[in-house]
């Protein structure tokens, strides 16, 4: 009896390990014609795990071995594929269905999510001077354009990415695009490049954007850090979390001209200031942290061992990369 029960309980386990198992799929999406597809959405269907291609056509998805991958791009047929039967590196090929060119149906509102009208044209393409926003309004003190440093909003045009809501159900659709207002601390929806609306941020639990090369935004409310602005995850876990906040400031051209000598700015300036924080998620403990490994040995008390070792281990400069490295290592 006690071998029968001995063998169950190894069964158990292993199907456990099976299903908590995860790895990362990586391919490459192109046409018939052999021609890369830029922002295919691939995503896991049993999950809120996602992720564009990029301009090569490339992706990496985390999955489990029993998940289904979709592939999704205007113009192709969506196409569902086993992870299982996907192998490293895997080529995947998307056929058109007829309107490859990229054309859409024009929508107006999207399914699924609340939004609120800006009342103000909005164009992320051009930065707009302004102190803020009040109910959707946005109110802008007038300046020459491209007679101005830095921006406003997070990309200078929309980008493409996926929202994943307060009940853990994700949102995408290849004619939303989005931009975040750093100083507003909105999240703009663009849908099929018209009308700007903000989207409601009581519905969003994280947003993922992709834009300026590619890179990847996910970004999330945390109220012990700001309740009225996003902040970047760098990494996220079940023991920590690593948080970059973004602070950006209007500064107005202060130039002055004696004749003889000058001094300051001829344009405007959007200031962005950065704040680095360790969650540790089991007690709520959120610790600001400096670029520096001193910073870094004191922020994760329980662990000293283990950051320790992996600055010892981990040489070279800390910026964000290195954080997001950081923290999946103190995760795991």
């Amino acid at each position: 009896m006690k071998k029968i029960f001995s063998i169950c309980m190894i069964l158990f386990v292993s199907v456990q390990i099976t299903k908590s198992q995860t790895s990362n799929i990586t391919g490459t999406v192109t046409n018939q014609q052999g021609n890369p597809l830029h922002f295919v959405f691939v995503h896991d269907q049993k999950s809120t795990n996602a992720a564009f291609t990029d301009s090569l056509g490339n992706f990496t998805v985390i999955t489990q071995p029993a998940a289904e991958l979709q592939f999704e791009l205007t113009g192709y047929k969506d196409t569902l594929i086993s992870a299982g039967k996907l192998s490293a590196n895997a080529q995947i090929v998307l056929k058109s269905n007829g309107s490859a060119d990229g054309s859409t149906t024009a929508s107006t509102a999207p399914t699924g999510l609340s939004t609120k009208p800006i009342t103000v044209g909005y164009q992320a393409n051009e930065n707009i001077s302004n102190a803020g926003t009040s109910g959707g309004t946005i109110t802008g003190m007038a300046h020459q354009k491209g007679n101005v440093h830095g921006n406003r909003y997070l990309f200078e045009d929309f980008a493409h990415g996926f929202v994943v809501n307060a009940q853990g159900a994700l949102f995408a659709n290849p004619t939303y695009l989005y931009d975040y207002d750093k100083m507003g601390g909105g999240i703009m929806l663009s849908v099929n490049n018209g009308a700007v609306s903000q989207l409601d941020d009581a519905q969003i639990k994280t947003i993922t954007l992709f834009g300026n090369g590619d890179k990847t935004y996910v970004l999330t409310k945390v109220p012990l850090i700001d309740n009225g602005h996003y902040v970047q995850v760098l990494a996220s876990g079940a023991k920590y979390s690593i948080y970059k906040a973004t602070q950006t400031n209007f500064v107005k051209s202060d130039y002055v001209n004696r004749g003889v000598a000058s001094h300051g700015n001829d344009y405007d300036e959007f200031v962005d200031d950065f704040t680095y924080y360790v969650l540790d998620v089991p007690g709520n403990q959120l610790q600001k942290i400096s670029l520096k490994k001193k910073s870094l040995k004191t922020a994760f008390p329980k662990d000293a061992d283990k950051v320790n070792k992996y600055l010892n281990d981990n040489p070279g400069d800390i910026d964000d990369a290195y954080l997001a490295k950081l923290g999946a290592f103190m995760n795991q």
